[in-house]
């Protein structure tokens, strides 16, 4: 094993509460390997097709969180900012550990084949995460995945997300807009609109805080200052290191609306969002203009 896929798998016992997955009932652990199953099938296909392909694969559309997270792999979102979203949607479900289990089962399935490990190697990495005990004298597992390879899934979508609130929505897109000024204007453009046009402090305060020299620090920073409970201040703080990593908008919209616990639309045209973005770009954009008048 490669040192990347080594520190991956040592990320992974930090990043996600795999004891609340272990503290299933058997009940819902029996429910749950249909989830491993669809990972391994589809790390299978991935293996002959390609990962850029998943959206090829006859499982894509069976589960709605599966088939968001797949999208975002096909369009070729960054997997850094894929991570995210997943360990966002994980948040939001504290008091639901078989919410917070499928959303890891799956985010972790995807992120493993992304990384290009082995469907055997993914598949018997998510059945452990059930518990040793329950695949020896409840599974009866043999320990060996194919099997599995043409099993019927029984998958069940009942994860229902908050809905999208009205002054996070505002942010969201202003947030979007002044990350597609940046694109287009360049950063000594946006630095200016932050810190002495767009009057929000807490913003020019995480924006100025991530916007030095080192990655390495600016990295170190972002993940303390996200460890925040207020969406509010999140989205802040992902739309700062956003812009400053020069994300691009799409990617961004879907990690915005894993911040606020909205289920996003994996068929979500591309046009509709440049709409609503454009809107907020011209009013903010107005307020250099005014400045000048």
């Amino acid at each position: 094993m490669d040192n990347e896929k080594r520190m991956f798998l040592e990320a992974l016992a930090k990043d996600f509460d795999l004891e609340r997955i272990k503290n299933l009932t058997l009940f819902e652990k029996f429910k749950f390997d249909d989830y491993v199953t669809l990972i391994y099938q589809e790390a299978l296909f991935a293996e002959k097709e390609g990962v850029l392909h998943l959206d090829k694969s006859p499982n894509y559309t069976r589960n709605k969180t599966y088939t968001l997270f797949a999208m975002l792999v096909v369009n070729g979102t960054k997997f850094d900012i894929i991570k995210e979203i997943i360990q966002n949607y994980a948040r939001s479900f504290e008091k639901s550990d078989t919410y917070y289990a499928k959303i890891s089962i799956l985010g972790i399935g995807v992120m493993m084949i992304m990384k290009g490990y082995s469907p055997d190697s993914i598949f018997n990495y998510l059945m452990l995460l059930l518990g040793r005990d329950f695949l020896l004298e409840n599974k009866k597992y043999s320990g060996s995945p194919c099997e599995y390879e043409n099993v019927e899934l029984d998958l069940v979508d009942a994860i229902k997300y908050k809905p999208f609130e009205g002054e996070l929505r505002k942010l969201k897109y202003d947030m979007l807009a002044l990350l597609k000024i940046a694109h287009e204007k360049g950063q000594n453009h946006v630095v200016d609109l932050i810190n002495n046009k767009y009057g929000n402090d807490e913003l020019k305060f995480f924006f100025n805080m991530l916007n030095v020299q080192s990655v390495e620090m600016r990295d170190y920073l972002f993940v303390e200052f996200k460890k925040s409970n207020s969406r509010h201040r999140r989205i802040l703080i992902n739309g700062a290191y956003a812009i400053l990593n020069k994300y691009d908008v799409v990617s961004t919209h879907y990690l915005f609306n894993s911040i606020i616990g909205k289920y996003s639309r994996y068929d979500k045209d591309s046009g509709e969002i440049e709409v609503e973005v454009q809107a907020r770009l011209s009013e903010i954009e107005g307020l250099v203009v005014e400045a000048k008048a």
